[in-house]
Parts: C-alpha cells; structure tokens; sequence
C-alpha cells in the first residue's frame, strides 16, 4: 500500500508537492513491472470531503482498476475526525466518481463508528489494532484474528517482510 495523497493539495511538507508524494509513482511503477499487486491510499485532512474525494480520483486515475484503493481515516491532521458524514460524503462521491469502491483504514478503537458508513457504501474495512509496538514480519495467524470481521487486518506499525 502506498500513501499516495493527502488533504485536496493544500499541503506540501515531508516529500508531498500539493498533496502529492512525489515518491509514490515510483513505487508503484516498480510494483507493476514486477506484477506485485498494489495498493494506493489517500489521507483524509478534512478539508472538504468532495474537493478531497476528487482531488483523489484525479491524482490517482492511471491506478483506478489496476490496483487497490483506500482512504486513510485517523485522528492525526484530520480536522474532520469523529465527523462520520464527512467520510459519508467522501466515500459517496469517491465512488460516484470513479466506479470503485475503496477500502476505508481505520484503528479498531473507532471501527464500530466507521463500518456502518463503510458498509453503506459497500467499502471494506482495514482495521488496525496492535499488541505492542515490536517490529514483525508476516503472521499467518495475528493476535486478535477472528475477532471482528474486516477485509484486511494490520497487525504491526512496524511489519517488514523479505524481499
């Protein structure tokens, strides 16, 4: 999954030109040349969820139906969090837009807020919820599995896998 864009260009800071990393393509390039699967996400900043949704849609079109989308949903920069028709809106006109319907990150702690929207708009959950903080690689099995139903479960803030 590759962070992708942020807010509706109003930011520039850490490597992101207008909302933009200027790392992603490569990555994602890299990705497609080694027919890996992909996915590219966009961080909500509340700074209006239709200008957001298409500011997405536009940066990212030469990815729509070759790779998996996602919006990253989370309290840090996000002056729309807590706010759940804000993402309501968002996901609405995201899909309106592109056809597709992305996946929605999440911390397990705001999951029951969130999948009620998600689900509304027929997005997966991609929960995150960590035992501690210690590097780890693939668990085919994590702490915790099974207990709530999502899509795709992120288990370590600090995975790291071969190859």
């Amino acid at each position: 999954m590759v962070q992708a864009t942020w807010g509706a260009g109003e930011f520039t800071g850490n490597g992101i030109v207008r909302g933009v990393w200027t790392g992603a393509d490569a990555k994602i390039q890299r990705c497609i040349a080694l027919s890996k699967p992909f996915g590219y996400m966009h961080y909500i900043r509340g700074v209006g969820a239709e200008a957001e949704a298409r500011f997405f849609a536009v940066n990212t079109v030469g990815y729509l139906h070759h790779g998996l989308p996602a919006v990253d949903w989370e309290a840090a920069d996000n002056t729309a969090w807590g706010d759940t028709a804000y993402l309501d809106r968002f996901l609405s006109r995201y899909v309106r837009l592109t056809g597709v319907h992305p996946l929605v990150y999440v911390q397990q702690s705001a999951m029951a807020s969130i999948a009620p929207v998600a689900s509304r708009h027929d997005c997966g959950l991609w929960v995150a919820q960590y035992v501690d903080d210690a590097p780890t690689g693939y668990q085919s099995h994590p702490w915790n599995e099974g207990a709530y139903a999502c899509a795709m479960r992120q288990y370590s803030s600090h995975g790291r896998l071969p190859g």
